[in-house]
């Protein structure tokens, strides 16, 4: 780095930008000139904390504010903004008046907003509840290296009006929590369909005149048009999903056989209602199913009734409730490994009924006992995870605080080790497994070294499996 070196410092910053924090602040200790080129790489995130626009700041604090903001736009460390985050924070703010909401003469937004295209390698951008103005959305839209953008809660500022026809949201990932009709009207017209490949929309069904999105591949909605064929509209303008992922708790209905079959014809990975995986689990392509909430095994299975096989599923994960009359029992479990025959994860949370004397469900225990005996468990299983998640007011009275879930007898449970390695001769792929039924707990990675815990209780268990560093010998082996 002395005077005669030709190699572009341009070139060095590149190189050092890959470094962690640490080593570039051990680099610009080293020499003047490195740190003169190390020192901004430091400063790569800019966090922005508006006060709330029913707020009058304090003129200390808004000074402060605007002054951070110089620094962090300044040519020295303006070109090494790679994420900004704009996030509403009241308590930065205690001890200003309260006044009325006048939204665009937000002092330390609009200043903001005039400092975005400084930040021309800014690839992140994350907002909460802040007010966009025409000024915003123009310079946000003109920045060369933006590739996210994650909204929640962001509106229009009071009275603005906002010229579109000339602004294109370049991104590849594009999330907004919004449910405002005009918002979201306006980022379906400003997001490029050429550029974006993931979409994570809070509320289609009001938008107007929904252009096709034929590049992206990971779609989130939380809610469907109510009517079938507003479904089917809305479901064709995403041709090519492979990832899709809803909230939605209804059941799609009334569509033809032939309808349902051009559904997002090559995906991959469907989380979402358990009602309507009919729809996709014919796919070929099909390799990942998470269904969401709880509900009786047998439910799904009904919905299965008749269906053959399915090999090409990889990955399951759900969440299965029981009471007295629905138990997931032994027979269950099997039925659904017929059904998935070559799972790499099985990953499933029980939740099982709770007994009227407060005691403890012989469910878990027992199903533990048998699971290495059984020959349906694929060899091709890399991942399992069991976890009997009991409701929080279950248990007597008696117990702690009258909502624990009274311990099993010790002879109840299995030595969990043990069923570890019957599991692992079983399925001799295994890298994890992880069982967790309140009063045991088990977990077991094989990577690029082996680690095992065991615990007896629940607060034993979060020990060993969150602070493995503290859980001590009496809780752990490696």
């Amino acid at each position: 780095m002395s005077q005669h070196t030709t190699f572009p410092n341009e070139l060095w910053a590149e190189i050092c930008s890959y470094l962690p924090s640490e080593a570039l602040r051990n680099l610009s200790s080293t020499h003047h000139p490195l740190y003169d080129l190390a020192r901004p790489l430091g400063f790569t995130e800019y966090k922005v904390y508006p006060y709330p626009y029913d707020f009058y700041p304090q003129k200390r604090k808004l000074d402060d504010a605007i002054d951070r903001l110089a620094f962090y736009s300044s040519p020295k460390m303006a070109p090494n903004i790679r994420t900004c985050t704009a996030r509403w924070n009241p308590q930065k703010w205690q001890g200003s008046p309260q006044r009325e909401d006048q939204g665009s003469t937000h002092v330390l937004m609009k200043a903001f907003f005039a400092a975005i295209p400084k930040f021309t390698a800014l690839q992140n951008f994350y907002a909460d509840r802040i007010q966009f103005t025409q000024t915003g959305l123009t310079n946000l839209c003109a920045l060369p290296a933006l590739r996210l953008v994650d909204l929640s809660a962001c509106t229009l500022a009071n009275g603005e009006h906002i010229d579109a026809a000339s602004l294109t949201l370049r991104v590849e990932n594009f999330t907004t929590s919004c449910y405002d009709s005009q918002m979201n009207d306006l980022w379906n017209s400003l997001l490029s369909r050429a550029t974006l490949r993931y979409l994570d929309f809070a509320d289609l069904r009001s938008v107007k005149d929904l252009q096709p999105f034929p590049n992206v591949h990971t779609l989130r909605v939380r809610e469907f048009p109510m009517m079938p064929y507003d479904i089917f509209s809305f479901f064709s303008k995403f041709p090519n999903v492979r990832i899709f992922r809803s909230d939605y708790c209804g059941v799609v209905r009334n569509l033809s056989v032939a309808q349902e079959a051009s559904i997002f014809p090559i995906l991959e990975e469907y989380s979402g209602a358990y009602e309507n995986l009919r729809i996709f689990v014919l796919r070929p392509t099909l390799t990942h199913i998470k269904l969401d909430s709880g509900f009786p095994v047998q439910n799904l299975l009904k919905i299965l009734r008749g269906q053959e096989a399915f090999p090409n599923i990889t990955s399951f994960k759900a969440q299965f409730t029981s009471d007295v009359t629905e138990e997931f029992s032994q027979m269950e479990f099997d039925a659904l490994l017929t059904l998935f025959p070559r799972l790499s994860t099985l990953d499933l949370t029980l939740i099982p009924d709770a007994q009227e004397d407060g005691g403890f469900t012989p469910q878990a225990t027992s199903f533990l006992s048998n699971l290495p005996c059984n020959t349906l468990l694929p060899r091709t299983l890399k991942t399992l995870s069991l976890e009997w998640d009991f409701p929080y007011e279950y248990g007597s009275t008696e117990s702690a605080m009258g909502n624990d879930p009274v311990a099993p007898s010790p002879a109840d449970i299995p030595h969990l080790p043990s069923l570890c390695a019957a599991l692992r001769e079983r399925c001799p792929e295994l890298i994890h497994i992880y069982l967790h039924g309140y009063h045991f707990g088990y977990v077991w990675w094989n990577t690029e070294s082996v680690w095992e815990a065991t615990a007896n209780s629940y607060g034993e268990f979060a020990i060993c499996i969150y602070e493995p560093s503290i859980s001590g010998d009496r809780l752990f082996h490696r």
